[in-house]
């Protein structure tokens, strides 16, 4: 009993029935090249249509959201900082007061002032942040 081979004909017409398919490829293009399936990127099975035409993959994907890691590995760090300004920003209003009683009111007046504007700018670097992300996803 002979077993009878079948051949698609679009692979006896380009020969890819004489190589050995000991592994799974995958067809790939109009003009037939075969790639294993094990050397395709994730995704890739449907990347490629069933006509052998490449569909549109975004070029950034990988790139996005590599950047919107890193900037959502900062977020606790800000909270933090945003969470313990109070707390500092009152002790050194507090010290620069004792220090204008005292008569130290250069010194006093100097303490008020970086304590009061540190902490605005500390509550407001969320804000510097998403304008810079924002200017970053811009260029």
């Amino acid at each position: 009993m002979t077993k009878t081979e079948v051949i698609k004909f679009g692979d006896f017409m380009s020969g890819d029935y004489k190589q050995k398919r000991t592994k799974k490829t995958r067809k790939m293009g109009k003009y037939g090249i075969t790639i294993p399936a094990a050397a395709l990127p994730l995704g890739a099975s449907k990347a490629f249509a069933s006509t052998g035409e490449v569909e549109a993959v975004p070029v950034n994907v990988v790139g996005d959201s590599i950047r919107q890691g890193i900037a959502n590995s900062f977020d606790p760090l800000i909270e933090l900082m945003v969470a313990i300004s109070l707390p500092i920003a009152s002790v050194m209003v507090t010290g620069s007061a004792l220090m204008i009683m005292i008569g130290m009111s250069e010194k006093g007046y100097g303490w008020l002032m970086k304590a009061s504007l540190g902490y605005v700018l500390v509550q407001m670097s969320p804000l510097f942040i998403n304008v810079l992300a924002g200017v970053g996803e811009a260029v």
